[in-house]
C-alpha cells in the first residue's frame, strides 16, 4: 500500500506541485481573475479616447459578464497546458518520472490542482473583481444579479445550483484539455478540440440510434406534461449530474492511464 499512497510522501509532492503551479500559472490566474475589471477599464478608456465619455458604465454588468465567460473558457483551455504540457517533452518527462512519488500520488495532486484549487482561486478573484466594480456608480454586481435570477427561478419552482453546475462543466473541459496536453506533443489545443468534436459527434449519433430522436422528444414532452415540475426537474438534474460526473470520471481514468504510460 505504501508504494501506491503515503500521506507524508504525497504531502511533500503536493507542496512541490503547488509551488510549480504558482510559478507557471500564478500570473495567469491573477489576469483571468481580474479580467472583468481590466476589460471594463480598458473598454471605457477606449470610449474616453474616441468619444470623450466614460460610456460603458451603464452596460458594465453585461460587459463584465462577457469577460467572466471569456475567463471561464480561456482558463479551461490553457490550465492543463501551462501546468503539465511539458510532460510530453523528453527531458521534462524524464525529470517528472524521477520525482519520488507514486503515479497515483502525482495523479491525485494533478487532479486536485486542476479540478479544485485552480477554479476556486480563479472564482474567488472573479468575485473580488465583481465586488470592486460594484463600488462604481451605475454598475450592477454580477453576483447580486445572479442571486436575483436564482431567487426568481426558485419562486417559480425551478431550482438550479449554478455554482456546482458551472464547476462541473468547467472541470470536465479543463480535464479534457489536460488529457490532451499530456497526450499530444504538438498542436495540443487544436488536436484536443478535434477529438472532443469527434467523440461528441459519435456519442450523439450513438444516443440517437439507441433511443431515437422521435422517441426521445415524445418521451420528454410526455414526461413534462404528466409529471409535476419538481419531480421532472429532479430527473433532469439527475441526468445532467450523472452525465457530467461520468465524463469527469472517464477523463480522470484517462489521465491516470496516460501518466502510467509516460516513459522517456
Amino acid at each position: 500500500m505504501n508504494k501506491i499512497f503515503s500521506f507524508d510522501r504525497f504531502a511533500k509532492y503536493f507542496k512541490y506541485d503547488l509551488v510549480n503551479a504558482k510559478s507557471n500559472f500564478g500570473l495567469s490566474t491573477i489576469i483571468l481573475g481580474f479580467l472583468p475589471l481590466m476589460a471594463y477599464i480598458v473598454g471605457n478608456l477606449f470610449c474616453l479616447v474616441f468619444t470623450g465619455e466614460w460610456a460603458i458604465k451603464e452596460a458594465g454588468t453585461a460587459f463584465s459578464a462577457v469577460a467572466v465567460g471569456a475567463s471561464y473558457v480561456i482558463s479551461s483551455i490553457i490550465l492543463g497546458l501551462k501546468l503539465y504540457g511539458s510532460l510530453t517533452d523528453k527531458k521534462a518527462g524524464s525529470n517528472w518520472i524521477m520525482i519520488p512519488a507514486s503515479t497515483f500520488e502525482k495523479f491525485l495532486s494533478m487532479f486536485l490542482i486542476v479540478f479544485v484549487i485552480a477554479p476556486v482561486c480563479i472564482g474567488a478573484l472573479l468575485v473580488v473583481s465583481d465586488l470592486l466594480l460594484s463600488l462604481l456608480p451605475g454598475y450592477t454586481s454580477i453576483t447580486e444579479w445572479a442571486k436575483t435570477v436564482v431567487s426568481g427561478m426558485a419562486e417559480s419552482g425551478f431550482k438550479v445550483n449554478f455554482p456546482a453546475m458551472i464547476w462541473l462543466m468547467w472541470g470536465q473541459y479543463a480535464l479534457a484539455f489536460l488529457l490532451g496536453a499530456i497526450i499530444f506533443k504538438k498542436a495540443k489545443v487544436a488536436k484536443t478540440i478535434l477529438w472532443m468534436f469527434i467523440i461528441s459527434t459519435f456519442a450523439g449519433v450513438f444516443m440517437t440510434k439507441l433511443i431515437g430522436v422521435t422517441d426521445l422528444t415524445e418521451n420528454f414532452i410526455r414526461e413534462a406534461s404528466i409529471v409535476d415540475m419538481s419531480s421532472f426537474q429532479s430527473r433532469i438534474n439527475w441526468f445532467l449530474n450523472i452525465s457530467w460526473i461520468g465524463w469527469i470520471v472517464a477523463l480522470a481514468v484517462g489521465i491516470f492511464w496516460r501518466l502510467k504510460t509516460i516513459k522517456h
